[in-house]
């Protein structure tokens, strides 16, 4: 029997805190039970930080798996900076994301496999990944090695391993050595990217800014959060009920047939 999948409970305010029940429930639909995060900056900082703390000590999960290898539908691809695919393709599909999200998570193991198959290497699509950071510490740890992984053109092999072994959120797993066995296993020079988690590199500084602001101007409110369009055009928000494979296609055959005129 398949195991079921992780779905996000009510959350409960108030001096006992806010948790998990102690029996399985039934997950909500997906759509539901995304995390929301305040996009928000100056005096509303304090308020965002807040709601994002309490809604942090109300999850849990599983840790994923620590000898999880390289992912096969990742090999021979391009990579090249935060993008996967022919930089030359005529579609472009953003993805918004914390390295903690579980959903984020089960997008990349569940459904991204199937659109790189399908669309990356045919060389109608790329992806591009902008990591965000609300989560909390290891968040911005796992954000600063992958973007340092990135100067090594090996972002999405770094982040693939990262999710397939991600532990509980805020337990400090994303420590140096976790870090370290996902960047060698990714086929990457670890040393810098150990470094970047801590101290990041003006260039690593600058990518977690600009996916901070693209988030803000597309008005991302969830983690994962999706754009699609035609390469150097407009994107526009590429909304799914369910994270399936099938939920994104439709979106992504449209944008690719209106590029091919």
């Amino acid at each position: 029997m398949a195991k079921p999948k992780r779905g996000l409970t009510p959350f409960r305010f108030g001096a006992g805190g806010a948790d998990y029940p102690a029996a399985p429930m039934t997950p909500p639909a997906r759509s539901d039970r995304q995390r929301l995060f305040a996009l928000l900056g100056g005096a509303a900082l304090l308020a965002a930080i807040v709601v994002v703390v309490l809604i942090v000590v109300s999850q849990g999960g599983d840790d994923g798996d620590p000898d999880a290898g390289p992912a096969a539908e990742l090999a021979d691809v391009s990579e090249r900076g935060i993008t996967l695919g022919d930089p030359d393709a005529p579609v472009t599909l953003v993805e918004f994301a914390d390295p903690q999200c579980p959903f984020c998570a089960e997008y990349t193991t569940e459904v991204q496999p199937d659109l790189v198959e399908k669309y990356v290497r045919a060389g109608d699509v790329k992806m591009e990944l902008r990591l965000l950071t609300f989560i909390g510490p290891d968040s911005a740890r796992l954000a600063n090695a992958a973007y340092a992984a990135s100067e090594q053109d090996g972002l999405w092999a770094f982040t693939d391993l990262a999710y397939a072994r991600q532990g509980t959120e805020n337990s400090g797993y994303a420590d140096d050595g976790f870090i370290e066995s996902a960047a060698a296993d990714a086929g990457l020079d670890p040393e810098p990217i150990v470094a970047a988690a801590e101290d990041p590199t003006q260039a690593v500084e600058d990518l977690v800014l600009e996916a901070k602001d693209a988030a803000a101007s597309a008005g991302v409110a969830s983690t994962p959060s999706f754009l699609i369009g035609p390469s150097g055009g407009e994107l526009e928000p590429l909304d799914v009920s369910s994270l399936e494979t099938s939920e994104f296609e439709a979106a992504i055959d449209e944008a690719v047939a209106a590029a091919q005129g």
